[in-house]
């Protein structure tokens, strides 16, 4: 009546006719939310949900206007055989549900079926195979899923027959099969623990645990048995691919966890029946109403709980609402509440209108007892009441010997029998076979399971202890009458107490007890034949005066029978046929006379007992079940005769009776039928009648009979309009189309009639159906020709693509109109084809039979772009024809530039490298000076058709980069980094022949040449077939690309190493040949370097050795060079140019880093070179200067050297000293040092010229010591190459002068040892003489005019002709005309007018000291005060004419004429004139010399006005006095002791 109360306040709301008169506190507020109110009624029973159903519409007809519906035919509830025949209108699924279908009533099972259709991938999915064909289980009502369901479903019935006898027999021994089955469905698999568990099913563990957390009547002994049987009983199902209920309902649960239930939400849900059910199958309901509130409502009995596998309580239903109801709901909604919220009470509807309060209190003795014994086994209710009389129920006592059943009908003729409304009820099917054998057809009997849900006005409960399992243990119940107070002393003493593990049975009896007694609404007798077993209970009832105990005679006899109408037979017999008992239902329609329903249901039967025999005796099921279908067809019932045959496997017959007898309603049934027996034909026809259009064309497909089909489609789009099943349809009907008309073209196509194939397929409703059908077949040629045939070009060319033709897919692209991607894939084809066709191991290109006619195409084909792509094909056209000169390359490359074209830049690159490669080194021209702009210089070499050094090395530079941005690149190619340069990806595949398909976010990459070098070592097994041609796994490729262009960077870099070597090593007769030379080494530095550091390149241990040796190369030669014995090599202002360069200083640092790596000490000769290199290069970067420095431990003069002098690199220095003293000095101690080192023995000692190029730039910080330098142009300039800061600071560097004397004198005295000393580093001691003797020389010259000392040496020297002769002819005989008596006159303007003569010009550069009085017009004059920079003081000593005068104060040349005052005289006064003892082969002692200088008057003037003619200083702070010049040679005698020993060591 709530349902239907709801329907009406809806009803009233949506009309706005609700008035408040009619509020009633139950009513929902979701009653006027919408226009549809949607309910659901649930019952586990198909004749209840059928009677509500009923009850419902009679309801809602009668609330219209309607007929009373009180007087309606039973026939109309039972017309229909199986559940499935109530809801052939309702889909099998909660979506989009009509609103006409709204109060929906099913059954729990239609229930299921509906939430699987809402939800995807159906459980009955997995069962999909032969037994099963896909789609069948989204169709309840299909014959297949039917007989599907009877044979795999297991029910009680199945595992107790096909189950059980199967299980360990010591398991089953002590165990009830129900109860087993009972634990296993509604706890193991059902419970509220199962539904937590993440499979459904509980643990052992935790199963076992319900015997200590639930008043449990199982053992943990019994349970652990239980849960053994669950395993194997879980394995043998799985084994038999069947499936239970529990199996079901666990995997829709599983699926609501992981998905949303989108189906129609209910506002209010009722479940009837509900004992019935487990709590797992009573939790799906949450997912369909979110009225948590007042949207459930639940009824059921659970002193009724019989049914086999459930076990419940009103309790476990108020838990499970609470925790998986509620809370849920709450925690959807987010609700942050604690509280415990509240939920309904238990309504218990204890007023009862069927049965009068004798039966109830009887019955409700039974409940106490279940109360006291199993108090968690059912709810504590309150006792039901009835306003109805009736007499108290009656324990029949019987004569000794007489059997009460014989008493009661006897066996005269005149029985009356007991009527429809009286039942005998008995125990087991055991017992009512043999109650029914002396009854005959005079009386019904049942047992308290089939009696369930029926009433009776009489029952007789009979044998119903003596034949209880619990045989005396009923004695126990002597237990509770003890506690009640219910024992006299005529009851028995000894009685056992109760055990719930001897006890536990005891529920079930019980409670099949109160079914049994509450069958009645009047009259209920009880008779027992064992009155041993049945006392413990009747002396219960007797004492609460429930029961009247009478002896059965014949006048009770006679008054228990009760005779019945024919009608009342009838009625009796739709109802026990609606609970499927056929048998007495058969009974009762033959008491009736009613043959049309005794034959239906004998036939009913007779099916029921085939279905149970099915699996034991398969055989005799077959005979039974045809006699059935017999019956059924002969009394009319089509529907049935045809589901009989069906199960027999005649379904040609069974569809003939469908089609044939049952009309429009059950032509699918029909079609199904033909189908299952072959007759496809007739199954189309069939199909197309019911316009099952889906069906129909399944059908002719699976029968191959495709034309029939088509003849179908036709028909249906030629009649849209006129047949609304086609027009709801819609979108529907074209999915069935196209599966047809693919399924019908792919048969087609296994038989390989690619003409018919394409018959369906142009029947296709869209183009881009008819691609992906052939597409996914591969039937690339048919797509072709049907993109070719509709004009589709684009399209075909993608498919010319796929195919793996690249010059079809051009040709479709010109077609489509995309001319330049045309262009672009027949360029693409001849490069690839030009360097790896036909074996062909790359570069150079090659020509090949069609490469002219496709670039002529390919040119014509681009004709019809724009201008600058016509330009960009024909230079990338005239690259790959490979015929043009060095000019025209150059132009196609610059070309190239202009339209980023990367392959023409490569290319071109290419090939001006190569043209250099083939030329003779006497083809190449050399410049004599740096090349700033290489890009410029290279195109003014080729547009005079001339080639240098530097253009091989702009064209490899050019090169080389683009090399390595291809290598990188491909680094990202798998990634696809959208931070890339696309265009080098492209490059380096069209390059190597790689063609780069588009697949969305997996590009596919295409070798045009599978049998290309570069990619003969990748694994076959990474290649796939791709059309006609095959494709490379994209890591493989990345691999194997890297590899090769790597392979390609190293062999081009070494055959330009080579090159270079050539050319350093060529012998050209020019001044300029150093520079050259030089030059050369710097680029061969430069090239194996970066090869070697290259971090794109995989080098072979070879390979590495090779480029090391051009590197060791090029730093030998490279210092040979830069620091020659010839100063006139090096006093070049192109050499002095390169050496300023980055170039230059990186090969000199390499000298430096190849001598601190080896594991050796450092040698005088390598510490020498070293001093030199950083000397002549310039300062050294910290982390080298501090490693140097490190190796040097072992020397520490020179380590000190070193450190101070490279102290400034250091991070942080901001010291302001003056270095320049102190590296000055420790230069002097460390060649000192060195100096007396015994050089014969010593090995890798330090060469004369390294040792000469240290003294010289000792000399230089001397001389500036003293505010000023006079010097040569080739000393000022290595000078210039480590300018460091100014010194103002004028210590005493007499002993430096001293050491430097007399190391010249030594050598230009001793020619043996100096040539001796030659031969250890230079095996030319010739040549290297004679360039040494010239620098000595001018040693000599430079220590006259800077301090006015060894002029006597220096005559003395010059008279020698061994010395004299190896002098600058020039040089010689400008000295030697300044002589005057013989005398040797060295000053300034001598000594510049000398070195003028061969070119190196004296310097006089200024630190501060007014040097005006020097005026020469052979000298250059330097101020370094207003220097600025080194490059003002390299154009000063490069200078470039015309000559172009400084202002006065700038650096500048000062010119001679004019008179210009000397106002003071050049001294030595820093010179302490006697701290040294100078030894000499040439001239006496020292400090004689120095004597006899101290006898000129410091007074004197050397200097007068007006002579133009600077003299030679003379030493100002030499004192006259004696005495000063012992106690200066008094200061070094320790010195002097020191430079013996030297001296000593040398000889």
């Amino acid at each position: 009546m709530k349902l239907f109360q709801r329907e009406q306040w809806h009803h009233l709301a949506v009309q706005g006719c609700y008035g408040t008169e009619n509020s009633n506190d139950e009513q929902s507020s979701a009653t006027t939310e919408g226009k549809i109110l949607r309910q659901l009624f649930v019952t586990v029973s198909p004749k209840l949900c059928f009677a509500i159903k009923q009850h419902v519409t009679h309801l809602k007809s009668f609330a219209c206007g309607g007929s009373d519906p009180a007087e309606r035919s039973l026939i109309d509830i039972v017309d229909f055989d199986e559940e499935q025949s109530q809801f052939k209108d309702i889909q099998d699924s909660f979506h989009d549900i009509p609103p006409s279908s709204y109060p929906l009533v099913i059954t729990f099972y239609k229930f299921l079926m509906m939430l699987d259709g809402t939800l995807s991938n159906s459980y009955f999915a997995r069962f999909c195979d032969a037994s099963l064909p896909h789609g069948q289980f989204r169709n309840s009502r299909s014959v297949v899923f039917q007989a599907f369901i009877r044979t795999k479903e297991v029910n009680y019935e199945r595992f107790s027959s096909s189950y059980w006898p199967h299980f360990n027999t010591q398991l089953t021994k002590n165990l009830d099969v129900a109860r087993v089955f009972t634990e296993i469905i509604s706890h193991i698999k059902g419970g509220l623990g199962a539904i937590e568990a993440c499979d459904g099913k509980l643990s052992r563990e935790d199963y076992v645990k319900l015997s200590d957390g639930r008043a449990s009547n199982l053992s943990k002994q019994n349970r652990e048995q239980i849960y053994e049987i669950f395993q194997a009983y879980e394995k043998m199902k799985m084994e038999n691919n069947e499936f239970d209920l529990a199996d079901f309902v666990n995997d829709l649960q599983r699926r609501l966890k992981h998905e949303k239930y989108v189906g129609d939400q209910m506002d209010f849900i009722y479940i009837d029946e509900v004992q019935d059910l487990t709590m797992s199958q009573i939790a799906l309901f949450k997912h369909m109403c979110n009225n948590v509130d007042e949207g459930f409502v639940f009824s059921g009995d659970t002193a009724q709980t019989i049914a086999r596998g459930i076990d419940f309580r009103f309790q476990d239903i108020r838990h499970l609402f609470y925790k998986k109801f509620v809370l849920d709901s709450r925690s959807k909604k987010q609700d942050e509440r604690k509280g415990k919220g509240q939920i309904s009470e238990i309504y218990h509807l204890t007023q009862n209108f069927r049965t009068h309060a004798g039966i109830l209190k009887l019955s409700q003795s039974i409940i106490e007892l279940l109360y006291r014994f199993f108090p968690l086994s059912i709810d504590v209710l309150k006792p039901e009441s009835s306003l109805i009389y009736g007499e108290a129920p009656v324990v029949l006592e019987s004569g000794e010997n007489e059997n009460a059943i014989i008493k009661i009908f006897g066996n005269s003729g005149n029985i009356v029998g007991f009527g429809a409304e009286q039942v005998i009820l008995v125990r087991d099917d055991s017992t009512r076979k043999e109650i029914s054998n002396v009854v005959g057809k005079h009386a019904l009997v049942l047992t308290t399971v089939e009696c369930k849900g029926l009433e009776f006005q009489d029952v007789l409960l009979y044998n119903f202890f003596s034949s209880s399992p619990l045989k005396n243990q009923w004695r126990v119940i002597y237990d509770y009458m003890k506690e009640q107070d219910l024992l006299d002393s005529t009851l028995p003493k000894k009685f056992p107490s109760f055990s719930e593990a001897k006890h536990n049975i005891l529920c079930s009896e019980l409670k099949q007890l109160y079914v049994a007694v509450t069958r009645t609404r009047q009259r209920l007798w009880i008779c027992e034949t064992v009155e041993e077993i049945s006392k413990p209970m009747f002396d219960y009832w007797k004492k609460k005066y429930l029961v009247q105990v009478r002896r059965l005679d014949d006048s009770l006899a006679q008054a228990m029978q009760v005779a019945s109408s024919t009608e009342e037979w009838r009625s009796r017999g739709i109802k026990l046929y609606r609970e499927n008992n056929y048998e007495m239902a058969t009974m009762c329609f033959e008491r009736a006379g009613d043959t049309y329903w005794e034959q239906r249901s004998k036939a009913a039967g007779l099916k029921a007992i085939a279905d149970r025999m099915r699996m034991s005796n398969p055989e005799e099921a077959n005979s039974i079940l045809r006699e059935a279908a017999e019956i059924f067809d002969a009394i009319g019932k089509a529907d049935s005769a045809a589901r009989c045959f069906s199960d027999l496997g005649e379904y040609e017959r069974a569809a003939r009776i469908y089609f044939e007898k049952c009309g429009d309603t059950e032509l699918e049934r029909a079609a199904e039928c033909f189908t299952l027996a072959g007759c496809y034909e007739d199954a189309a026809d069939v199909y197309a009648k019911g316009n099952f259009f889906l069906e129909c064309l399944s059908v002719c497909a699976k029968g191959k009979l495709f034309d029939k089909g088509l003849g179908y489609i036709d028909y249906w789009k030629r009649h849209a309009v006129e047949n609304s099943s086609l027009t709801r349809g819609g979108e529907g009907i074209h999915k069935m189309e196209q599966e047809f008309l693919e399924s019908s073209a792919l048969h087609y196509h296994k038989m390989k009639d690619k003409r018919s194939m394409m018959k369906f397929v142009k029947a296709f409703q869209s183009i881009s159906l008819m691609r992906n059908f052939l597409r996914r077949l591969g039937s690339l040629d048919e797509l072709l020709l049907l993109e070719d045939q509709f004009g589709n070009y684009l399209e075909a060319s993608e498919i010319a693509q796929i195919k793996g033709e690249i010059l079809l897919k051009s040709n479709y692209l010109g077609k489509a109109g995309e001319f330049k991607d045309a262009s672009m894939h027949i360029l693409f084809y001849v490069l690839a084809s030009s360097l790896w066709s036909s074996g062909s191991k790359g570069w150079p290109m090659k020509k090949f039979a069609q490469q002219a006619a496709l670039l002529k195409k390919t040119k014509s084909v681009a004709k019809n772009e724009t201008d600058d792509f016509y330009e960009l094909v024909c230079t990338e056209v005239d690259i790959l024809l490979n015929e043009q000169d060095n000019l025209a390359v150059f132009h196609q490359m610059k070309a190239s530039q202009r339209h980023a074209s990367i392959i023409g830049e490569v290319l071109s690159a290419r090939k001006m490298l190569d043209s250099h490669f083939s030329l003779r080194t006497d083809k190449y021209l050399w410049e004599k000076e740096l090349i700033s702009d290489f890009a410029k210089h290279s195109e003014d070499m080729i547009s005079q058709n001339q080639v240098s050094i530097e253009s091989l090395v702009y064209f490899w530079n050019f090169w080389k980069e683009k090399i390595v941005l291809v290598i990188e690149c491909l680094g990202c190619l798998e990634t696809q980094d959208v931070n890339v340069n696309r265009s080098y990806q492209k490059f380096c595949l069209n390059y190597l022949g790689v063609w780069r398909l588009s697949n969305q976010m997996n590009p596919v990459y295409v070798l045009l040449f599978p049998d290309a070098d570069w990619v003969r070592d990748v694994d076959k097994s990474y290649f796939q077939s791709h059309g006609k041609l095959v494709s490379i796994d994209v890591r493989q490729l990345i691999s194997a690309a890297q590899k090769y262009w790597s392979s390609e960077l190293l062999a081009v870099g070494i055959m330009v190493l080579e090159k270079l070597d050539e050319l350093s090593k060529f012998s050209i007769k020019s001044s300029d040949s150093t520079f050259f030379q030089s030059r050369a080494l710097t680029f061969i530095y430069d090239v194996a370097v970066y090869l070697l550091n290259c971090k794109c390149l995989k080098r072979r241990p070879q390979d590495a050795k090779a480029l090391q040796k051009f590197v060791t190369f090029s730093t030998e030669r490279f210092v040979a060079c830069v620091f020659p014995l010839d100063w006139r090599e090096s006093f070049r202002e192109n050499m002095i140019s390169l050496r300023r360069t980055d170039a230059s200083k990186n090969v000199l640092n390499q000298v430096i880093v190849e001598y601190i790596s080896s594991k050796n000490e450092l040698s005088y000769g390598q510490i020498g070179r070293i001093a030199m290199t950083i000397l002549g290069s310039g300062k050294l970067n910290f982390e080298l200067c501090k490693k140097l420095v490190k190796k040097l431990d072992s020397n520490p003069p020179w380590k000190d050297f070193i450190e101070n002098l490279c102290a400034s690199t250091e991070p942080g220095n901001t010291s302001q000293k003056p270095r320049e003293v102190s590296v000055m000095w420790l230069l002097s101690e460390a060649l000192v040092e060195t100096y007396d080192a015994n050089w014969r023995v010593v090995k890798d000692y330090i060469s004369p010229g390294c040792f000469l190029y240290l003294v010289e730039r000792l000399l230089i910080w001397a001389s500036q010591c003293r505010g000023y330098v006079i010097t040569t142009s080739s000393c000022f300039t290595e000078w210039l190459m480590y300018q460091d800061e100014d010194t103002h600071v004028k210590p005493s560097i007499e002993g430096i002068l001293h050491f430097v004397i007399n190391v010249v004198t030594e050598c230009l005295g001793n020619k043996a040892d100096l040539i001796e000393w030659i031969r250890k580093s230079n095996a030319d001691w010739n040549t290297c003489y004679s360039l040494l003797v010239p620098r000595l020389v001018f040693l000599l010259c430079l220590l006259c005019v800077n301090f006015g000392i060894c002029l006597d040496v220096l005559s003395d020297v010059l008279g020698r002709s061994y010395i004299t002769e190896q002098l600058p002819w020039e040089f010689y005989d400008t000295l030697k005309r300044r002589r005057r008596n013989n005398f040797l006159n060295i000053n300034v303007e001598v000594l510049a007018a000398a070195l003028k003569k061969i070119h190196n010009t004296l310097v006089i550069a200024s630190f501060g000291f007014d040097c005006s009085r020097f005026v020469c017009p052979d000298a250059i004059f330097v101020d370094m005060k207003a220097i600025q920079s080194k490059d003002d003081l390299f154009r000063i000593m490069f200078p470039k004419p015309p000559v172009i005068q400084v202002a006065p104060g700038r650096i500048g040349f000062v010119e001679a004429g004019g008179n210009t005052l000397c106002d003071g005289v050049l001294s030595v006064n820093d010179i302490d004139a006697g701290k040294s003892s100078l030894n000499s082969n040439l001239v006496g002692d020292t400090d004689e010399l120095l004597d006899a200088e101290d006898g000129q008057s410091r007074g004197e003037e050397i200097c007068k006005a007006n002579v133009s003619t600077p003299m030679c200083p003379q030493p100002d702070a030499v004192s006259a006095s004696t005495s000063a010049t012992q106690a200066n040679k008094k200061g070094n005698r320790k010195n002097n002791t020191k430079k013996n020993k030297a001296r000593r060591g040398r000889k």
